[in-house]
């Protein structure tokens, strides 16, 4: 499996070709992800890994449309990106975009927001939930899996009441 991880950071993902702007990063090739067109071969993926990493760009829709290219049809794709509810959002500067349970629905074939076709890039969501803390005891497990239940009335009646920090995509790459 050939992988793929954006905005690595000073942790690179093992096996992983690591990508990042920064050079004092541990990227094995430095880029500037706000620019088109990311220096690999199309369908060059069959992994691709975003964490932390799309809050900070300019355009979400354009990453996605790179991720799609250069990802294999059946790819998967990860994605750990800051809820809206979340205060560590809000406080970091950096930061240009919230996400929510539905963020990526454009993207996605017979959701309402698919139909004004802002994209050709199309993904399935396989998972979209708040996983819960590392070390998390049973009762605190317990209200995530009942949040993760709840999902779209979470997010509309309780997101600002429980706020809830990090979101996880995995979404599949659809290619014809």
């Amino acid at each position: 499996m050939r992988a793929l991880h954006l905005g690595c950071g000073p942790a690179k993902q093992p096996g992983a070709v690591c990508v990042d702007v920064n050079p004092r990063s541990a990227a094995d090739v430095l880029c500037d992800l706000n620019q088109r067109a990311y220096p690999f071969a199309a369908g060059a993926f069959d992994r691709v890994l975003c964490e932390h990493v799309l809050e900070h760009l300019d355009d979400v829709m354009a990453v996605m449309e790179e991720i799609h290219r250069v990802s294999r049809a059946g790819g998967r794709v990860l994605v750990r990106v800051p809820h809206f509810s979340s205060v560590y959002y809000y406080s970091d500067p950096t930061h240009k975009h919230p996400f929510g349970l539905r963020s990526f629905d454009y993207f996605v074939a017979g959701t309402a927001v698919r139909a004004f076709h802002y994209s050709p890039a199309e993904f399935r969501v396989l998972r979209a939930e708040f996983p819960p803390p590392e070390g998390a005891g049973p009762v605190k497990r317990a209200l995530f899996r009942l949040i993760n239940r709840l999902g779209n009335a979470y997010e509309r009646r309780l997101a600002f009441i429980l706020p809830r920090h990090l979101l996880e995509f995995e979404l599949e790459v659809v290619k014809p």
